[in-house]
Parts: structure tokens; C-alpha cells; sequence
């Protein structure tokens, strides 16, 4: 496994210290990048030497008039994380949140998230028209489709990342969550949640949590959103995201009316903003092009929209310059053409 990064945003001490004595075994070999939603850093996060801790200052010093792209009060302070990780050019960057735990019994969390990483991905490519018999001309061996993995969605044992009226109805009737380890298919999307994600350096350009929060109309879908954008980019340059393993233990269940509070303004724009994002032609070639042409033509109206577009566009041109990222390819090419992201990884193994 080559270098690693790991971003965690947090508003409370002691659980960042839990947090980060928990983990302190599992992340030893990875830079772990700690964001504070305070104006300054006022937490003491112990004896960590692969520690690095940022609060608004470090953002508002770093990115100076574009600041306010990273939201405040908010877990979507994280973004700033992604782009500092950026930065360090490490092989995978992975976020959690600070009240997730290593799974008992589940191996090595990082390891198998690279796995997940390192690996084509496959997905159902041919379909039969019939059940019973196989119908004339459906390939025999060859019916997966294969690309190469640049996101790998982890699940949660522990208290499920429910939306508040699910939590509500399940303090009733309780419900069992079972992982479903799967390739998310071409044109699909799916519900990410920030709180146990891995990604390739490569994708950070569309991989931004968006304007939530205090300031703005909406909260609690940063996370599910930038996953519709995000999958939208890797689905038009031929990438693959997966969900599943490895999973890890989720402490904390959050207050339900507090949740269903935030979460009530953002519950029917939800309904339309996939369908939205569908519509887009995508035409550009790169991961920061793909995302600042996904932010023009999305048609969504209103001031918060056009805000945000401004938004997704000064996150994507962060990393033209201070970053960089490969060159976009066919996942029929990957293993033939000038070494990708997948390429890459696997002369670093050998």
C-alpha cells in the first residue's frame, strides 16, 4: 500500500482525542489531517506525531478572498482537509468522522480500502431478455464490464446514517441494515455518505462537500450531493465507484429533530436535483474540467445555486495548478495505455 491521508473534521474535543487514540494503531503510517470548525485552534489533540490541525484560520490564510467555498459549522469544513491532502500527493485519501471507531475483527482498514482501490472494478455489462434458457448471442465468458476504481464508498457497523424521518420510523420499528458490497453501476447514483470514504488524489477536483450550513439554505446533504457530482464525472470519464467493505463502528446517533430541522429544506430539491445533474452532457476530458462544465450547465435556479456554481468552479481550478491530475482514460485502455491511476499504483507494488 503506498501513502495515505486522512481527513477528519471535528467541533468536539473529547471526541477527537477518543477519536484519535482509537485510531492511533490503525493510522499510524498515514498523515492524518485533522479540521477544526472554530475560528482558531483550541483543542489539544494529544501526543500524535502524524497530527497536522487546521481551524479557520489555516483556511482563510491559505485561500485568502476564496475562503468562503469552505462552509463553517458544518462537517463540510472537511473540503479544506481534501485540498490540504491534495497537496501531500499521497496514493489514497480517506475521510471519517470523529465519532467512527475501528470494527473489531473487520483486518486492516486502510489495506483494504487500497484494495478496493487497486483493483478493476466490475459491473453487469449484458443482461438476458429471457429466464429460464440464455438466448442466442450473450456472451459466454466475457459479461462484466471492467474500470478502474478511483472511489471506494465504505459502510458502518453501529448506528446506521439514517435521514430523520427513517430514524424517527425506526425508533418504532426497528430495521435491520445489511452491507451490500457492489460496483454502483454506469449512470447510477447513490447515497454517499462522508463518513468513511477512500479516494484516488485524482478525483479531489469533483470530490467537494458543498455550501451547507449556517450561511446557506441547506444542511445535511453535502455529503449526498457532492456524491451525485462526483459520480456523474466518473461515469462520463469511464471510472468506476464502489461501496461495501471495509466497514467501520459508528458510535453517535445524532438528534433527530435537530436533523430533521436541516434537513427538512433540502428533503424536495433532493427529488430534483439527480435529474438535474442527468441531463448534463458532459464533454470535457479531465476531472476539474468534467466538474466546472457540470457547474455551468446545471440548471438550478435561484441565489444558492448560482453561488454555488461560483463555488464548484474556484474548488476545480484550486487544483489545476497546485495540484495537477492525470489524464483521463478508457477502462478498456488501462492496462495497455501510458500508465493511469491504476497503472501507477501497480509499478509502485512491483
Amino acid at each position: 500500500m503506498g501513502s495515505v491521508a486522512v481527513v477528519v473534521p471535528t467541533i468536539r474535543e473529547a471526541c477527537i482525542r477518543e477519536f484519535l487514540e482509537a485510531w492511533r494503531e490503525p493510522l499510524r503510517e498515514a498523515s492524518v489531517l485533522v479540521v477544526e470548525d472554530n475560528p482558531r485552534k483550541t483543542f489539544d489533540l494529544g501526543d500524535h506525531s502524524n497530527v497536522t490541525h487546521y481551524a479557520w484560520e489555516d483556511i482563510d490564510a491559505e485561500l485568502g478572498e476564496r475562503s468562503w467555498i469552505i462552509p463553517r459549522r458544518t462537517d463540510c469544513v472537511r473540503s479544506f482537509g481534501y485540498y490540504k491532502a491534495a497537496q501531500l500527493r499521497p496514493d489514497m485519501i480517506v475521510t471519517l468522522d470523529d465519532d467512527c471507531y475501528p470494527l473489531e475483527g473487520a483486518g486492516d482498514f486502510l489495506s483494504e480500502h487500497w484494495a478496493r482501490l487497486s483493483e478493476p472494478a466490475r459491473s453487469e455489462a449484458w443482461r438476458s431478455t429471457v429466464q429460464g434458457v440464455v438466448p442466442r448471442g450473450v456472451p459466454y465468458y466475457q459479461r462484466q464490464r471492467e474500470a478502474e476504481c478511483v472511489l471506494n464508498h465504505g459502510l458502518w457497523a453501529g448506528v446506521p446514517d439514517y435521514d430523520a424521518p427513517t430514524q424517527l420510523l425506526c425508533s418504532r420499528e426497528p430495521a435491520r441494515c445489511e452491507f451490500l458490497d457492489q460496483t454502483i453501476p454506469v449512470g447510477c447514483y447513490f447515497p454517499m455518505c462522508g463518513m468513511n470514504v477512500a479516494f484516488k488524489p485524482a478525483v479531489a477536483p469533483a470530490f467537494y462537500f458543498l455550501l451547507m450550513g449556517r450561511d446557506h439554505p441547506y444542511d445535511r446533504f453535502g455529503d449526498i450531493w457532492a456524491g451525485v457530482f462526483v459520480k456523474k464525472v466518473c461515469d462520463h470519464l469511464g471510472y468506476a465507484v464502489t461501496s461495501g467493505r471495509p466497514a467501520i463502528l459508528h458510535k453517535r446517533a445524532s438528534n433527530v429533530w435537530a436533523n430533521l430541522r436541516k434537513e427538512a429544506p433540502g428533503l424536495e430539491v433532493n427529488e430534483q436535483l439527480w435529474r438535474a445533474v442527468d441531463r448534463v452532457v458532459l464533454t470535457q476530458r479531465t476531472v476539474a474540467g468534467c466538474y466546472a462544465e457540470l457547474a455551468e450547465k446545471l440548471e438550478m435556479g435561484g441565489e444558492y445555486w448560482a453561488r454555488l456554481r461560483d463555488a464548484m468552479r474556484i474548488w476545480a481550478g484550486l487544483f489545476d495548478a497546485a495540484v495537477g491530475e492525470a489524464r483521463s482514460q478508457q477502462p478498456t485502455r488501462i492496462e495497455a495505455s501510458a500508465p493511469g491511476l491504476l497503472g501507477r499504483a501497480r509499478a509502485k507494488a512491483a
